[in-house]
């Protein structure tokens, strides 16, 4: 029942994420979103629970933040047979903060964020092995089987309680620890190479699938470079996470004011049910055997199967088990760390201009995908891999991201407010390991908003960002060959709405 109600919640904070810095978004709330980003240096959102934990110390009133983030994402997929875009959806991102100032050195906050995550859903995707057969080498292939869905989502969700000391009139300190439940689903071919089926074909020889799927077929094998599998993790696998945010703000004076802050690393083992279906690509290699028979001198098409058959139950094959197996599978990865400082600078009382610079370690969290898939329930398919239980890991060698936020507010009046920004950050995702599933790539992002002071407790604020489209294109891909020659590409439209009450 837990359980139930955590992937609800996650759901309705987070239902599909896409990535802007990396998997994390610019900006948390109206205001930061608006100036690009920027939330380091300010001293007044309450949003810092997320951004600077110090910077709540300066608070004196009690102040409720509610705000929703509505997500447009754009997708593109083309390789030589494809040419397709992704579902056109809108994905809401609630956030949600409370700061409760007071007149002593000790202040408290709680915040409850959509911290970050990716994904892509395509429908109608065709893939060379995925085609109709019918065990007739004497025909040519059959249409795309054309609805193949490709689909990810990774989610992370953090509740932050948050505690800020302020140690005289102008420094702070604080601390954010983190309490993240993070969400994967998964929909998608996955391709290994022959060598990693290991499951013994003669005992003599010690032959293996490997090197019968992986021989060249004038060598007698079946002459494939990767094996191809259905992959499914629809419903979703979970984890629990923990981490911390520590942040240090510096009022120079009135006019100035510097902010650090620094987030752990935190590492997710994501737990769930998979499925991987070889029926396609077994379906191909059994045409390719009977073929194979018919050219070693099979007089027709029934004997070169009743032959075919009789070879694959004597290495251990029964087709009447199929070639669908159900995991328990573990999946881990990382949030990684991140560096952050920032300023901001009050020009006069109605400009304040500010900027941050920072960090975000992708390379060490993003190296790689470790997946674990246990207790396979097919026979057949843990003949030919060797064991029932697999691991694999699938390359992502993302690069450390540098970015920049810059921003400005100008209150033309003690009514309203309007705010502008830019935000860049380096894309982290090199093109070998790029696919259509994690399209992270996205680097420049304009926004602008609006403030809206209905009186002094209460306002209303709006953001919009532009996330400038972004191709990446492949020549020869490190996760499958479906991808060599590949563009994956990714833009986004995020509107931002929010209230702020002073309690």
């Amino acid at each position: 029942m837990k359980r139930n109600v955590m992937i609800i919640l996650i759901v309705l904070t987070a239902s599909m994420l896409f990535s802007t810095n990396g998997m994390n978004m610019i900006g948390y709330g109206p205001r930061s979103s608006a100036m690009g980003g920027f939330s380091l240096g300010l001293l007044d959102d309450a949003n810092s629970v997320n951004t600077n934990p110090a910077a709540i110390a300066f608070f004196k009133n009690k102040q409720l933040d509610i705000n929703l983030g509505l997500l447009i994402p754009k997708v593109n997929f083309e390789n030589s047979i494809n040419d397709v875009e992704g579902e056109s959806q809108i994905f809401p991102l609630p956030n949600f903060s409370y700061v409760h100032g007071a007149n002593n050195s000790f202040t408290f906050g709680l915040g409850v964020y959509s911290q970050g995550g990716m994904g892509a859903t395509y429908k109608d995707v065709k893939h060379d092995v995925f085609r109709q057969y019918d065990m007739d080498p004497m025909t040519p292939d059959d249409p795309y089987i054309g609805d193949l869905e490709y689909h990810s989502m990774i989610a992370y969700f953090k509740i932050m309680p948050t505690l800020a000391y302020q140690i005289n009139p102008h420094f702070s300190l604080g601390i954010s620890p983190s309490f993240g439940y993070a969400m994967m689903e998964m929909k998608m071919p996955y391709s290994i190479l022959p060598s990693e089926m290991v499951g013994v074909v003669n005992s003599q020889t010690g032959m293996t699938f490997g090197d019968m799927f992986g021989a060249h077929m004038d060598q007698g094998g079946l002459g494939y470079q990767e094996i191809t599998a259905y992959a499914d993790m629809g419903d979703g696998a979970t984890a629990m996470g923990i981490g911390a945010r520590v942040g240090a703000s510096y009022r120079l004076n009135e006019s100035f004011t510097l902010g650090f802050s620094y987030s752990s690393k935190s590492t997710l083992t994501l737990e769930g049910d998979a499925s991987m279906d070889m029926t396609a690509q077994f379906g191909q290699a059994y045409e390719r055997m009977v073929g194979g028979a018919m050219q070693q001198g099979a007089p027709d098409l029934a004997t070169a199967q009743e032959g075919v058959n009789q070879n694959l139950s004597d290495m251990g094959i029964d087709m009447s088990l199929g070639m669908i197996a159900e995991y328990d599978a573990e999946i881990e990865i990382s949030w990684p760390q991140e560096v952050g400082i920032g300023f901001a600078y009050k020009a006069n009382s109605q400009l304040l201009l500010g900027a941050d610079f920072k960090w975000i370690g992708w390379k060490a969290s993003m190296e790689e995908f470790k997946m674990k898939f246990n207790n396979g329930n097919n026979q057949n398919i843990n003949t030919m891999m060797g064991s029932e239980d697999l691991e694999f890991a699938m390359p992502m060698d993302w690069e450390d991201q540098f970015v920049i936020a810059l921003g400005a507010e100008y209150a033309i009046n003690p009514m309203f407010d309007i705010r502008a920004g830019y935000n860049f950050g380096n894309n982290p995702v090199p093109e070998e390991t790029v696919i259509p599933i994690f399209p992270a790539v996205v680097e420049n992002h304009i926004t602008m908003g609006l403030g809206v002071n209905i009186n002094q407790r209460l306002s209303l604020d709006m953001a919009y960002e532009l996330n400038l489209n972004k191709e990446l294109e492949v020549n020869e891909s490190k996760i499958a060959n479906e991808y060599d020659y590949s563009t994956s590409s990714l833009s986004e439209n995020v509107l931002h709405f929010g209230i702020s009450y002073k309690l």
